[in-house]
């Protein structure tokens, strides 16, 4: 019982992107957990009770595939963060040397022409202390490069 209170724990603590990611077999579970989560942290019995019954409501499903879809929604944030951290890194790269286009574009698909563009210009707003998004949207094209 207490691991599946552990589970429901696990789950109201997600954020709201992560939430809507979990698909709940039980509409019963989704709403208290949706409850639990509006609740101010300032109500601590009410709190406490609501997890109680979350646990009571996960007694009666088959908790593998929530278990599975927390693992995963976990992993991709994980994932997320890893391809932000590349993305940031080819960016810093390529606005220090051009040149490293053509390493990007072996190692990733993309549109040579417009990245060169974006990384030209994002070069050049660097180095004149002007820039107005076009490192923003050099990132933006470099993240959808590596994403696909």
């Amino acid at each position: 019982m207490l691991a599946l209170q552990a589970l429901g724990e696990a789950l109201a603590q997600l954020t709201d992107k992560q939430f809507k990611r979990i698909e709940f077999s039980d509409s019963d579970l989704k709403d208290a957990l949706i409850f639990y989560r509006s609740q101010p942290p300032k109500q601590h019995e009410a709190r406490r009770r609501q997890m109680q019954f979350i646990g009571k409501l996960m007694r009666r499903l088959e908790t593998d595939d929530l278990r599975h879809q927390l693992e995963r929604v976990q992993g991709l944030d994980q994932e997320d963060k890893r391809l932000h951290a590349l993305t940031e890194q080819w960016r810093d790269r390529l606005l220090q040397d051009p040149k490293a286009l053509t390493a990007f574009l072996d190692a990733f698909q993309g549109d040579a022409q417009i990245l060169n563009q974006l990384v030209r210009a994002a070069h050049k707003a660097r180095s004149t202390d002007r820039d107005r998004g076009e490192a923003r949207a050099l990132f933006r094209a470099l993240n959808e490069c590596i994403r696909h």
